[in-house]
């Protein structure tokens, strides 16, 4: 891979990855800090071979720079606690109905957590989040079904997916 080709996959993805690491971090300069680091070891990577540098491979590599912080936090309350995101997430209007449904979401498995989080927050498509969990476009679907239809239910016994504006156009 070439510096114009690595140019492009930084363009393409450095603001996914830094959204993606703000959702696991809850800390808008660690997430930074992470994405940095995701695309130093990117860089140093980029002559091995053709394919290593694929989204799937951003995500790896973010998890594991994100691990190496969690050992050194606190997990979730913490996270919750420090939740700054109504300017981040645009798809709701008040911080409380923000902490509301971050609180909802951090309640969630990690799978279905994960899920939501690269569906909804980071936005990518579908086809790219088969491809980060290895998994056919048709399992990602039933899998997300899954998700969301567990993460109404972590909101209220009487809530929808739809009423939270869980949509996609992806």
């Amino acid at each position: 891979m070439g510096e114009r080709e690595f140019a492009d996959l930084f363009r393409t993805y450095h603001s996914v990855i830094v959204r993606a690491a703000f959702n696991r971090l809850s800390d808008r300069s660690d997430a930074e800090d992470a994405a940095a680091e995701v695309f130093a070891l990117a860089w140093r990577r980029r002559g091995e071979s053709e394919g290593v540098l694929t989204i799937a491979w951003l995500y790896a590599t973010l998890r594991n720079v994100v691990g190496n912080q969690y050992r050194g936090r606190q997990r979730h309350a913490r996270r919750v606690e420090n939740a700054q995101t109504a300017s981040d997430i645009a798809a709701f209007d008040s911080r409380d109905e923000v902490l509301d449904m971050r609180a909802a979401v951090s309640r969630l498995e990690p799978v279905d957590r994960e899920l939501i989080w690269m569906a909804y927050w980071e936005d990518l498509s579908r086809e790219e989040i088969a491809q980060v969990l290895g998994c056919t476009p048709a399992a990602l679907r039933v899998r997300l079904h899954r998700a969301r239809k567990r993460l109404a239910e972590a909101l209220s016994p009487t809530s929808s997916v739809e009423e939270a504006s869980w949509t996609s156009s992806n």
